[in-house]
């Protein structure tokens, strides 16, 4: 009886699913095109504008990936790139997530607020009970 080892097959779903520095080091190669081959189906009576404008969208956004791409956090990368590529393909998907993350780390600082103060701003109302509220 031919006895086959799980070992290998295990050892090359993890070196595609989870190479981390293939994920770090660049902007993801996708099929986007596939994605807004979908879009078409939600572009009224014009799809061919449909799948234009959704195909300049996504050029847009590997623009801004490519340039800012060494300045996102690898963390960030990381888990953006697995939201942005299912269930469809898409860099504009990456793009908003790791930007939604880079404000985020920014607003959440130790010791800061919006507005950068750390504190509510001096001209917010004071509470007032409902009951004094007629």
């Amino acid at each position: 009886m031919l006895r086959l080892s799980a070992a290998p097959i295990w050892f090359s779903l993890f070196a595609l699913m989870s190479p981390a520095s293939a994920v770090t080091d660049g902007v993801p190669k996708l099929d986007v095109a596939q994605s807004c081959r979908e879009a078409q189906n939600f572009g009224g009576e014009d799809n061919n504008l449909a799948y234009k404008g959704c195909m300049q969208d996504e050029q847009d956004a590997l623009k801004q990936l490519r340039q800012k791409w060494s300045s996102f956090k690898a963390e960030d990368r990381r888990t953006c790139i697995a939201q942005g590529i299912s269930p469809m393909p898409s860099y504009v998907e990456i793009l908003t997530c790791i930007e939604m993350y880079d404000d985020a780390s920014v607003l959440y600082k130790p010791g800061s607020a919006p507005g950068g103060s750390g504190s509510a701003p001096a001209s917010s109302p004071a509470m007032v009970p409902d009951a004094a509220v007629k």
